[in-house]
């Protein structure tokens, strides 16, 4: 249905005020003749009656005409302004979607008011983008973002910091003293309020303890801190320096046994042919023993870094066994140790033959050295129900606590330090292995009970799996 044109709001008032003037004259006119008629008649009472009777009835046409009026540009008025004061108000409670449509007697307030609408609009979103954006940097960090109002409330925290100092997901607005009570950051932040930039180290206690760097810095009252996780860098530090403190003395002792044996001959005792034979042979054996040293070391090191590049194939697991024993078979011997396999004939497995055979190597001749004479070593191999192969060698010695079974295959862990190092191992033995076993894309773990013995199972995957060199895959030891 078409709407009615309407005349322009000038136009109406202009008719409005000169109806308005018309009724005014009618009434001025009416009393001036009201006035000329009551001369001949003012001195009788009927005369004046009617004359105050004309007056008022004029007056109240008057009245009436000029009430009607504004009632009719008040209803005007008001329905050329109710739209646009709607808009504004919905403008003010923040529905940027209203376009404000008023009467066309109001065409140009209705267009600044549009305008301001679409501008306030790209202006919010704009904002809602740069907000947006920003949630997205500091969800996205690794390391966390902490900022607090003047008086020490929360403001910002982002994921990373959550699970930094295991916040709960409702803290923003709660006061920092509050919510990391016993951390130190309450110093950091009262250091920075008046140093204005703090760089300091922290322990974070829990469950899982971390060393956490935090700077801290102080602009206009608030405070930004930024927390950078540094756990597993001290951890690798802390192995770092106990590695080079364990090689040291490592090779302390078969240097210092190598250098009293030298120096003893040299003062006299070549001359006695057993004493330089007894001397000798201990320079002999600290050799051997630095020699294996070095050499673990060296097999370490490229497993670590990736180095050791594997040839998988189809090996027959029965003679790299038999290969091993024939190693180990001379000291087991000695110790009369049996030695049994119990991998039948044709029993293939997928792996490096040499890396294999080192793998077995350091498993059973680290059974010859710490078990009891008259010990038993056995190897088995069978499917563990997924496809894989499942190498076992158990042996019946004197078994492990179980409180030493965790660190076991970490580099220089010794249950017993001073058996182990007259039985001449060198601590990488079981460290060898596990990298070994990962190489292969297997894995390696320990049972034992005291008293009754211990077991290794290694296991090796169905396929053959090569790690490229510089490939290096995260130890944990």
């Amino acid at each position: 249905m078409t709407r009615p044109a309407r005349a322009p709001l000038g136009i109406r008032l202009k008719v409005l005020v000169l109806t308005f003037g018309v009724v005014m004259f009618l009434f001025l006119a009416g009393v001036g003749v009201s006035i000329d008629e009551a001369e001949a008649v003012m001195n009788t009472t009927d005369g004046a009656r009617l004359h105050v009777r004309v007056t008022l009835v004029a007056l109240a046409v008057a009245a009436s005409a000029a009430i009607v009026v504004a009632l009719q540009v008040g209803r005007w008025v008001a329905s050329a302004v109710e739209p646009l004061t709607q808009a504004a108000r919905s403008l003010g409670e923040g529905d940027l979607d209203v376009r404000p449509v008023g009467s066309p007697d109001l065409g140009e307030l209705s267009r600044e008011l549009e305008r301001l609408s679409r501008a306030m609009t790209a202006t919010m979103n704009e904002l809602r983008a740069q907000r947006d954006l920003q949630k997205t940097i500091l969800e996205g960090m690794q390391e966390g973002v902490l900022l607090l109002d003047v008086e020490g409330n929360i403001l910002i925290v982002n994921r990373a910091l959550r699970e930094m100092l295991a916040l709960a997901e409702d803290v923003v607005g709660s006061p920092l003293v509050r919510v990391a009570m016993g951390s130190g950051l309450e110093e950091i932040v009262e250091l920075a309020r008046k140093k204005r930039l703090v760089t300091r180290e922290i322990g974070i206690p829990g469950e899982k303890p971390r060393r956490v760097l935090v700077r801290a810095a102080a602009r206009e009252g608030q405070i930004l801190a930024v927390f950078v996780d540094v756990t597993e860098i001290r951890r690798l530090e802390s192995l770092r320096r106990d590695f080079v403190a364990n090689v040291s003395h490592e090779l302390r002792t078969p240097v210092t046994s190598i250098r009293s044996s030298v120096e003893t001959l040299r003062g006299g005792a070549r001359e006695d042919p057993s004493s330089a034979s007894r001397f000798l042979e201990i320079i002999d054996r600290n050799a051997e023993r630095l020699h294996r040293l070095v050499e673990d070391l060296l097999d370490l090191a490229r497993l670590e870094s990736g180095q050791l590049e594997l040839h998988p194939d189809l090996v027959p697991l029965s003679d790299v066994i038999q290969q091993v024993f024939g190693m180990s078979r001379e000291r087991a011997d000695a110790k009369r140790m049996d030695l049994v396999s119990h991998v039948p004939e044709g029993r293939e497995v997928w792996a490096d033959p040499r890396a294999l055979e080192q793998l077995l190597v350091n498993l059973v001749d680290n059974a010859v050295k710490y078990c009891q004479d008259g010990a038993t070593i056995a190897v088995d191999a069978r499917d563990d129900g997924g496809g894989a192969t499942l190498i076992e060698v158990a042996d019946t010695g004197p078994g492990i606590a179980a409180e030493h079974l965790p660190r076991l295959f970490e580099r220089f862990y010794r249950v017993d330090a001073g058996r182990s190092r007259a039985a001449g191992g060198t601590g990488l033995g079981l460290a060898i292995v596990k990298h070994l076993a990962e190489a292969f894309g297997g894995s390696v773990r320990v049972s034992s009970v005291v008293g009754e013995g211990t077991r290794f199972s290694v296991t090796l995957p169905p396929e053959p799996t090569r790690r490229p060199s510089g490939d290096p895959r995260p130890s944990q030891s």
